[in-house]
């Protein structure tokens, strides 16, 4: 059965190129050319995305993420956003938003988050537990230079956490945890500089470009190392690649919304949103995020 992606676009050529482009990779498409209406498709055609811009009269992306994912709360949507909009973008983010693009949009990223969150829905468990039992867990972990195995990796160092937060922050935990660690293959293992993504997003050929330094990085061996420590006040994780590292001084300050419209620092961008600490050990290809739980007392 083909997959089923809702557009919410004030802008008629942009629901056209993007249902063109989506139809295409085999998806059925539905189309809305507002909030409202598109909360009314939501509502019949039951989407398995839903993708919308940001900026629209009347009901805008924010609010559409808000009103969808209390309908339905396993719901992911991506936001389309344009400069001006980075406040909005944010907002939506933290509103439950599983993504995000830029317009112009990139279809090589936009199908690179499609295929992301297809594949993490489909191998999403729901589990009953419990707040009090794990007082504290350490676990160590090394994954290879296949993204797909990503979403594994997320889903264990989360287990406990969806005992003691929200889903919307489960969500912006997950998606900001799952972008760092693909940053340290991407950049880190396969040695993608910033400039080569952005040349190969704009000509449609990143996956070309990822297939070809997987081969090389696997041939070296290399890997990505997690360690993650858990108790029901805090959780540190700790992400090391075998890179070079990388010049932090070249991205912008990733705690201002401004940061969310860069080529640049999508990973680090997001688990500023959504964790209390993000720091970097030099030479920069080793990552340390931390979360602070209140107290369940």
């Amino acid at each position: 059965m083909k997959k089923k992606i809702l557009i919410i676009d004030d802008e008629k050529q942009v629901r056209d190129v993007l249902s063109i482009a989506l139809t295409e990779e085999g998806y059925k498409t539905f189309e809305a050319s507002n909030g409202e209406r598109g909360i009314e498709l939501f509502i019949s055609s039951e989407p398995d995305i839903v993708i919308t811009d940001v900026m629209m009269p009347g009901m805008d992306g924010i609010e559409v993420t808000r009103d969808i994912r209390r309908r339905r709360e396993d719901i992911d949507v991506v936001i389309m956003s344009g400069f001006g909009t980075e406040e909005l973008v944010v907002n939506a983010l933290r509103a439950g938003a599983s993504n995000y693009v830029k317009k112009p949009i990139a279809f090589d990223e936009l199908f690179k988050i499609i295929d992301e969150i297809l594949f993490r829905r489909e191998n999403r468990k729901r589990y009953q537990i419990s707040k009090t039992i794990v007082q504290r867990e350490s676990k160590d972990m090394i994954i290879g230079n296949d993204v797909s195995d990503v979403w594994g990796a997320v889903n264990q160092i989360l287990f406990n956490v969806q005992g003691i937060v929200d889903s919307n922050a489960i969500e912006g935990m997950s998606i900001g945890l799952y972008e760092l660690i693909v940053n340290a293959i991407e950049h880190g293992n396969l040695a993608v500089t910033f400039e080569e993504k952005s040349d190969a997003l704009q000509g449609n050929r990143y996956r070309e470009l990822l297939d070809e330094r997987k081969e090389k990085a696997d041939a070296e061996r290399k890997n990505v190392a997690i360690r993650c420590d858990f108790s029901p006040t805090e959780l540190i994780v700790e992400i090391q690649d075998q890179g070079r590292g990388f010049d932090l001084n070249g991205l912008p300050d990733m705690k201002t919304p401004e940061a969310i419209m860069s080529d640049h620092g999508r990973g680090i961008l997001l688990a500023n949103l959504f964790y209390d600490k993000v720091e970097f050990v030099f030479p920069g290809n080793c990552v340390k995020i931390t979360k602070y739980f209140e107290s369940q007392e």
